[in-house]
């Protein structure tokens, strides 16, 4: 077009850059983002929409929103296009404040909105939000398709109301392996081993061809609720029965299977056996299983192979100290925690965030510039009186070894999920149900916590942690302390 001397025109463009976002060319993108703006095509909606795309699909989600921020019209393909470039770069928040400020403009929501906007509330766990949108799609006669239905379980499932999720999926005319993906997986993660064991079978009885990720959910499911023999059985079917040859991922699942239970020899044997070689993720899951069943032999092995692998990575570090604390070994502790301060090594800080009254509060371990910080405290102090009351003895088995015991309960009295919880009784209704979202798993301290804030303030908690939910309700978990 060039070299017949053809200038463009604003239809141009848009093709043009989405082949370009396609291709992965920000070396050609960005001069012809210039090349839009010399002449003086910025302003159109459809051209300025496709450049919110391409830097999206570049991961320069900044230079995206500029675009946006800057266009002097928008419609709801704009919208979608910005708020679905956060979702896949993973800036989840940011997706949903963008959505926030889409319901109050005169943009109508679509499928692709509601669908990226639903994608997001999953990963916030922002399950009002997520509500308020299938109470849209149902008012406003939008299409319960595949993708929005899909989309719906997911978000159910990922806020922990399993049950809500199985209405959707029962409503769904159409369904396709992604779907089941979806029910399965959110089964897993929240403590229904059975149920997804069920769903599988149920799957192949409507003649729906199970792929890698349906293994890897049914497999987790199995791992999350200690069913040993069905996971041997699942794994060897894989590729026995359906030709799947299993990935890095599945065996990964399997290690974490047979580790939890507590068949260390026999994680052991098959990461040996592996036909690929084991990665960093595959040691550090038998390193903590090592940790939960004390086994400081098979736990020095996996440690060596991790930093043989991953010499700079903090995280297994922490793991291989709070084995060997456990073991008392109190001097090898001070040398591994001296080589983490050397090496200049962080742990990732915990972080927790909650939804209330339509808002995403987030909360980081001990973090004192939270402008609530006073208040939090003073009531996180009342509820450990109140608790200890009640049997509460702090777990501090896990916090630094070279500081006075107070320090030690002090210090894991401040983990985020019990800001988060602290401030939610503080700015909840009595009765209501209190859902959290964290970055890192768990730890024992707080789970003992949390179930018997459960039992002594009578409220229901739903935690998800990086690995799964937990259900408290009167002093008991849906896990049965089996994570």
């Amino acid at each position: 077009m060039a070299r017949a001397s053809l200038p463009p025109d604003a239809s141009t463009f848009p093709p043009l850059l989405k082949s370009i976002a396609q291709l992965s060319l920000p070396g050609v993108g960005i001069p012809i983002h210039g090349r839009v703006t010399k002449l003086g095509f910025a302003s159109d909606v459809f051209v300025s929409t496709a450049l919110v795309t391409m830097y999206c699909g570049f991961a320069r989600v900044g230079d995206a929103r500029k675009v946006f921020d800057e266009m002097p019209k928008r419609n709801s393909v704009s919208w979608n296009a910005m708020i679905t470039g956060y979702v896949h770069n993973r800036r989840f928040k940011e997706a949903h404040g963008l959505f926030s400020r889409m319901l109050a403009s005169d943009c109508e929501l679509g499928e692709v909105t509601v669908v990226g906007a639903l994608s997001a509330c999953a990963h916030l766990g922002a399950l009002n939000q997520g509500v308020w949108i299938h109470n849209y799609v149902k008012n406003y006669g939008l299409r319960l398709n595949v993708f929005v239905g899909t989309a719906l379980v997911d978000m159910y499932m990922k806020c922990g109301e399993a049950d809500e999720a199985v209405k959707v999926f029962r409503a769904m005319r159409v369904k396709n392996v992604f779907s089941w993906n979806a029910l399965i997986s959110g089964f897993a993660v929240n403590g229904g081993g059975e149920a997804a064991m069920a769903a599988f079978e149920a799957m192949a009885r409507e003649s729906v061809e199970p792929d890698r990720v349906t293994f890897l959910a049914v497999l987790c499911a199995c791992c999350h609720q200690g069913l040993v023999d069905e996971g041997r059985n699942i794994f060897a079917s894989m590729q026995r029965d359906f030709g799947l040859e299993p990935t890095i991922e599945h065996y990964g699942c399997v290690v974490d299977l047979l580790g939890r239970a507590g068949f260390i020899q026999e994680a052991y044997e098959l990461i040996r056996t592996m036909p690929m070689e084991p990665d960093a993720v595959i040691w550090r899951a038998f390193l903590s299983a090592c940790k939960v069943h004390r086994n400081t032999q098979f736990g020095e092995i996996a440690t060596k192979k991790l930093l043989e692998l991953e010499p700079d990575n903090g995280e297994n570090y922490v793991l291989l100290s709070n084995l060997l604390s456990q073991n008392r070994r109190w001097v090898e502790v001070g040398q591994v925690r001296k080589m983490i301060s050397q090496k200049g090594m962080a742990k990732v800080p915990g972080c927790s965030s909650i939804e209330i009254d339509n808002v995403v509060y987030e909360f980081v371990v001990a973090d004192r510039s939270e402008k609530h910080f006073e208040e939090i405290f003073r009531m996180l102090d009342d509820m450990k009186r109140e608790l200890k009351l009640a049997g509460y003895v702090a777990d501090t088995e896990t916090a630094s070894y070279d500081i006075e015991e107070e320090e030690r309960e002090s210090s894991i009295m401040h983990h985020s999920e019990k800001l988060a919880l602290a401030f939610a009784l503080l700015r909840t209704q009595s009765g209501s149900v209190i859902r959290i979202a964290k970055n890192l798993r768990v730890c024992g301290d707080c789970h003992t916590f949390f179930k018997l804030v459960s039992r002594v303030y009578r409220r229901k908690i739903v935690v998800r942690d990086r690995i799964r939910f937990h259900h408290f309700s009167d002093g008991v978990c849906s896990c049965r302390d089996y994570w």
